[in-house]
């Protein structure tokens, strides 16, 4: 009888399941003759030899030259050194075809995603691809796994953002802890994680509270959409601060500077995101290509 935890993994890897329990046997007893294979699994003798020769192709099993065709299999660290080679080729070649422009218009729909690492992965490439700013929104258990790659944006020198609900360190971010975390965490027992990129994208996730699965995910590529909730992001993060500077007794000359000189709003119209909404969806566009500092106050002037 094939052994199911061996098996399993090689179906991920794309054998069928006969070509798995094939393996699996060969591992158990070998050298054999596809006969001999197709007597202990009990299965058509045609369909063992059939796939005995995809597994060949695939260079897991060696097939002896002479009369009696034994079979050995490919030991496993070879077999899956192969696996591995193949994949990176295969993603390699992918990469170069997938970057060919495509031509299409922007996409203004929301999409619903289903997966916690569909989540994460979409995170990550959010993170890969933003030039200027990014704003997050993390709990603990997310927050965790991107850790890494926040970081690796901001070593780029992305304005990254985040607020945390534990105390957290993130380097070269901008880290801001809400000012009663324990209150979000009981009225919210999950796990979230939002990002906003450039103010051209965002994603809104509420996984289980293990982090294991979606609750409820929602990635948009949106203008306006990504637009607002930057703003109302960014304005969040300010606000925290200026809640933790209340509850530390500070004056009201230090918290009007942490609101005039605030990371996310000074850099709020600066955004990729938002120049390509000014040029989207009114006849001027912005006045200048580059960045542009804005003075003035607090998070609302960003959604004007």
């Amino acid at each position: 009888m094939a052994d199911l935890d061996t098996m399993q993994p090689l179906v991920a890897l794309g054998f069928t399941t006969l070509e798995a329990e094939i393996y699996t046997f060969l591992l158990q007893e070998s050298p054999v003759t596809g006969y001999r294979i197709a007597q202990a699994l009990r299965k058509p003798a045609p369909n063992v030899y059939k796939a005995l020769e995809s597994l060949e192709l695939k260079g897991a099993v060696l097939v002896e030259d002479g009369e009696s065709r034994l079979c050995r299999p490919v030991p496993p660290g070879e077999l899956l050194a192969q696996l591995e080679r193949r994949f990176r080729e295969q993603r390699a070649r992918a990469e170069r075809v997938l970057a060919r422009p495509t031509g299409e218009a922007a996409d203004d729909r929301v999409y619903t995603l289903r997966s916690a690492d569909q989540v994460m992965e979409r995170a990550r490439s959010m993170l890969r691809d933003c030039a200027e700013v990014v704003l997050v929104d993390a709990f603990p258990l997310p927050l965790a796994v991107l850790r890494p790659d926040l970081e690796a944006t901001a070593a780029r020198g992305v304005q990254v953002s985040v607020r945390v609900y534990e105390p957290a360190e993130v380097r070269g971010a901008h880290v801001v802890t809400d000012a009663d975390p324990e209150l979000v965490r009981r009225r919210w027992p999950g796990q979230w994680i939002n990002v906003v990129a450039d103010g051209r994208e965002h994603l809104i996730a509420y996984l289980t509270p293990d982090a294991s699965a979606v609750q409820q995910a929602v990635w948009s590529g949106s203008a306006i959409l990504s637009w607002v909730y930057h703003s109302a992001l960014s304005s969040e993060i300010v606000l925290e601060e200026v809640r933790n500077q209340l509850r530390d007794g500070a004056d009201p000359e230090a918290i009007a500077r942490t609101v005039a000189t605030a990371v996310p709003v000074s850099k709020a119209l600066q955004a990729p995101g938002y120049r390509e909404l000014a040029t989207r969806f009114t006849d001027s566009g912005p006045r200048t290509r580059g960045p542009r500092r804005r003075r003035g106050r607090g998070g609302g002037k960003a959604k004007r």
